[in-house]
C-alpha cells in the first residue's frame, strides 16, 4: 500500500524518487523563503475497517491537503513537465482552455521559482519568478484558491 501511495504521490509531483534532483530547486539568487519542494511525502492516514454491524462507527472524512502544498505540487508538476498531474491539481479549472492548449502554453517556460507569501484559509498568495527557455525572466503575483485538494481559481498578474 505504501508503494501505491508513493507512486501516486510521485505522479502528482509530491514525492520524488530517491536520488533525483528536482527541476523546481531554487534558482541562484532566489530568496531563502522560496518554496522549492513539498516538505515531505504526503501519506494518507491508515484506513479504519468498517464493521458489518449497523452499530459501526461512522467513517471519518479524510483531512484535506494543505492548500499551500497543493499549489506547490502544481508548480512542481509544471517544472517537471508533468502536465497531466498539473491539470489534475487544478490546471483544468484555472486555464480556461482544453488540455492540449494548457500543455502547449508551457513549452516556452524553463522553470518557475515559487515564493508563498501568506496563506489565509484556502487562499494561497504567492510570487513567481518565471524563467523562459530563451533565458528571459518575468515575475508574477497572485492568489490561488484551493478546495478539496484542487486549485479552483487563480487571480494572477505580472509585476
Amino acid at each position: 500500500m505504501v508503494v501505491a501511495l508513493v507512486g501516486v504521490s510521485a505522479l502528482f509531483g509530491v514525492v520524488q524518487p530517491p536520488g533525483t534532483a528536482s527541476a523546481a530547486s531554487r534558482a541562484p539568487g532566489a530568496p531563502a523563503h522560496a518554496v522549492a519542494a513539498v516538505p515531505g511525502p504526503v501519506v494518507a492516514p491508515p484506513r479504519t475497517p468498517v464493521a458489518a454491524s449497523p452499530q459501526a462507527a461512522p467513517i471519518q472524512p479524510q483531512p484535506q491537503p494543505d492548500p499551500a502544498n497543493v499549489v506547490v505540487s502544481y508548480f512542481l508538476a509544471l517544472n517537471e513537465n508533468q502536465f497531466e498531474a498539473a491539470w489534475a491539481l487544478g490546471g483544468k479549472n484555472i486555464s480556461g482552455q482544453p488540455y492540449e492548449s494548457f500543455e502547449a502554453s508551457y513549452f516556452g517556460t524553463d522553470h518557475n521559482v515559487l515564493s508563498v507569501v501568506p496563506v489565509v484559509g484556502n487562499d494561497v498568495t504567492l510570487t513567481l519568478e518565471v524563467t523562459e527557455s530563451d533565458g528571459s525572466h518575468h515575475r508574477e503575483a497572485g492568489t490561488y484558491t484551493v478546495q478539496d485538494g484542487v486549485i479552483v481559481s487563480a487571480r494572477t498578474h505580472r509585476i
